[in-house]
């Protein structure tokens, strides 16, 4: 496995700089598009940028929600990873579930190429764990998508929030992504 940088969960900013922001927007760009679907591609990813900078994630999720359907192939997956870094919760997860289960093409943009190799090189089955709250889901119904390879950090999260810990073993075929910007070693499981 690859060695991610361990960050502190009581100084934790999801929506700070982390390891892999370089490649926010993994910095990648797709080939075949017309001017005209760059530009309105652009124009959605600036929209979404301006919202993040002012620090109103929901704004962030509604403009995706309300655009995504124009975006390229690769910008509606690529843009999604950062939305989901930025305004992902168990409130909202079915919305995310139902995007990631879009069968539009390009699905390889949601990571970078940097956190694709890295679960490339997993071995699988993986023991994964999540922090959620059980007064809201007491029979397990835990709708939440993110998930941790890393057990100290989810431990420390549940901690501060209150929160209780489940574990499973994970097959790959059972993950839709890998996520290491946030420094959680994020799993998505739909």
């Amino acid at each position: 496995m690859i060695e991610i940088p361990k960050y502190s969960v009581s100084t934790f900013d999801p929506h700070s700089s982390a390891i892999n922001q370089r490649s926010d927007f993994t910095h990648r760009i797709p080939t075949g598009l017309s001017p005209k679907q760059m530009a309105r591609d652009g124009k959605i990813i600036a929209q979404i940028i301006r919202a993040d900078e002012t620090e109103d994630y929901q704004k962030v999720f509604e403009i995706y929600i309300n655009k995504a359907h124009l975006l390229s192939n690769p910008r509606y997956w690529e843009v999604m990873r950062t939305v989901w870094v930025a305004a992902g919760t168990t409130a909202n997860a079915e919305k995310f579930r139902r995007m990631m289960r879009m069968p539009r093409p390009c699905k390889g943009w949601f990571m970078t190429p940097e956190d694709k190799d890295a679960l490339d090189k997993m071995t699988f089955p993986l023991t994964v764990w999540r922090a959620y709250n059980a007064d809201l889901y007491p029979d397990d119904t835990d709708p939440g998508l993110s998930w941790t390879l890393d057990k100290a950090w989810c431990e420390e999260y549940a901690a501060i929030r209150g929160l209780v810990i489940k574990e499973r073993q994970v097959e790959r075929e059972e993950v839709f992504a890998y996520i290491s910007r946030r420094g959680e070693q994020e799993i998505i499981i739909l």
